[in-house]
This record gives C-alpha cells, structure tokens and sequence, in this order.
C-alpha cells in the first residue's frame, strides 16, 4: 500500500494526517497516528470496524476528499439515427468510455425522412446540442432540410477525413452520414472528429452566407 500521501499537516485544527489507501485498519493507524485531530481520507477508503473505535477513542475528526466530477465538455454534440444501428451504439459506447460524451437526439413517432430530418435540424437550431450528427440512408436529403433552417450548416460526409474538412472549412454542425455502409472504425473515428473539434464559421464563409440568404447570424 502507498504510504506516499499518508502524511501529516498542520492546519487551523491541529495536525491532520492523510490517508489515500484503499482500506484504513488499525494497524495502519499503528505508529502513524500521534496527537492528530483529524484524518483525511480518499472518497472511497474503507475503514475498518477497530479503525473507527480506535479514532473515536482518540478525538479524531474524519475528513473524506469530495470525489473529482469527470470533465463534462462545454459543448457537446448530439447524434441521431434513423433506424437503430448496432455499429452507431457500439461506437458511441467505446467513445463514452474514452470520455467524449454525446447526446443522443430522439424524434419519437415520426416516420417520414423528410419530416424526422426537419425535427432533427431543429433541435440542432434550438441549441440543444452544440452540432449534431445524423445517421440516415439519405445524407443529401437531410442536408436539404437542415440547410433550409437559419443558423445550419450541414454537410453529407463518409469519412473522418472529409468530416474534418468540412469543419475546418464550413465550420460544419450537422452532419450526415450514409448508413448502412460504414464499419465501426470509421463511425468512432467520424463521431471523435466531430465531437472534438469547435463549430465556429470561418469569417470568409460567413460573410458569403450573409450576402446569399441575409442570415447574419449564421
């Protein structure tokens, strides 16, 4: 057991010992523990039944360390699917576990594409995502629709590389891909790519759009 942090400082209240192992026994309490008044202890050690007896009997305070909130990105991009896709949740899992968290965006009873790619676009225009991804047999139809809506920019892509590019040039944030057809690399590598990398419009390209459709918000 590391004893590296099992150190003590003196604060406002006296000495206070540091404890980062797993378990606390009272033989680790043994020489360690002399005239502190409080211990420190990780969010999840374990203290033992004679540990906790010995603490009380000597006066000494408890104090667990908060437990770290892993990093929640400040803007996270959501995906949506046509039809279920076993590869698109595989994939999506394996990111989540890496830590890039994405949003799924559900439209609930809506079986015409045309109308499922609209509700999918406007939950990207509302803002509830910072760009989205939409898995669909027809990536240009999609494109259509969301184009049509203020604010989108959405671009049909088949490969990282090209969803890259579409973000570096466009500034991209709704994005579609053609399913099925694609292998579960090539979707984590797509879904990574878009969810790591900033929406912002290039200043030339915007000023176009601009011009084209008035939309100077775009």
């Amino acid at each position: 057991m590391s004893v590296s942090d099992q150190r003590a400082n003196t604060g406002s209240d006296g000495p206070v010992l540091r404890w980062s192992g797993r378990v606390l026994t009272a033989d680790d309490l043994r020489g360690r523990l002399n005239g502190q008044r409080e211990l420190v202890l990780a969010p999840r050690t374990i203290v033992t039944p004679l540990a906790a007896e010995q603490l009380r009997a000597n006066g000494v305070r408890i104090t667990r360390q908060p437990i770290a909130e892993p990093a929640v990105p400040s803007a996270v991009w959501g995906y949506a699917q046509e039809r279920p896709h076993p590869l698109v949740a595989s994939a999506v899992q394996s990111l989540e576990r890496d830590g890039l968290r994405l949003k799924e965006l559900r439209v609930e009873n809506e079986t015409d594409g045309c109308r499922w790619a609209k509700a999918v676009a406007e939950c990207v225009a509302r803002g509830v995502c910072a760009g989205g991804v939409v898995f669909c047999q027809d990536p240009g139809l999609v494109c259509c629709v969301a184009n049509k809506l203020a604010g989108l920019r959405a671009v049909a892509v088949i490969t990282a590389a090209q969803a890259a590019r579409a973000m570096r040039t466009l500034g991209a944030n709704l994005v579609a891909v053609e399913m099925p057809g694609r292998t579960f690399f090539e979707l984590r590598q797509i879904l990574r790519t878009l969810g790591t990398t900033a929406t912002a419009c290039p200043p030339g390209v915007a000023c176009i759009l601009r011009e084209l459709d008035g939309h100077a918000h775009r």
